[in-house]
């Protein structure tokens, strides 16, 4: 059976990922873990939710900012940009053939149809992502303290999502020191 180099199985991966999600980034979490994670097997879930959370607090699109952490991770700079640049060429290709087409159809009552069946079904696919990250993420009564809290101050005061990140990253660093594994 023939092997391929690694960036070329990462640039599949990731194009996979792009391929295969509708919805925008945060669908996309489930499949890179997938892929990642479980097929792949190149990190485990801790390492894959570090990336999550990095790519998460910095500006950009998740999906992207992932990708880049990933393959950073997996193989340097070199990995970062074949990770990128997996998850995004499904993305341009589909933008680029869609806008030929879509003007024509738009208006299309089975095009709006599949279009509330898509919104229902990316749905599923960030309740799926955000149970998993649960599970993964609170280990004990603090953190769900921390992530009860962020919730309400972001859903209910309009707070800042970029205070809650922050404000969690500086109370995490202090109350969890000595804590991480090595």
């Amino acid at each position: 059976m023939k092997t391929y180099p690694k960036w070329l199985q990462m640039y599949v991966a990731f194009f996979k990922v792009g391929l295969l999600t509708i919805g925008g980034g945060y669908a996309m979490l489930p499949i890179i873990e997938r892929e990642v994670v479980q097929d792949k097997q190149w990190m485990d879930m801790e390492e894959i939710l570090e990336c999550y959370s990095i790519a998460q607090s910095l500006p950009g699109v998740i999906a992207s900012n992932t990708a880049v952490f990933v393959g950073y991770r997996l193989a340097g700079v070199m990995g970062a940009i074949v990770c990128v640049l997996g998850v995004i060429t499904p993305s341009i290709l589909i933008i680029m053939g869609i806008t030929a087409v879509f003007t024509q159809v738009e208006n299309l009552e089975v095009v709006q149809k599949a279009f509330r069946g898509i919104r229902i079904a990316v749905l599923a696919l960030l309740c799926l992502s955000m149970v998993r990250m649960i599970k993964a993420s609170i280990k004990d009564w603090v953190a769900l303290i921390i992530a009860a809290l962020g919730f309400l101050f972001v859903m209910f005061f309009d707070g800042s999502p970029i205070l809650v990140i922050v404000a969690a990253g500086v109370f995490g660093a202090f109350y969890y020191r000595g804590q991480v594994k090595s």
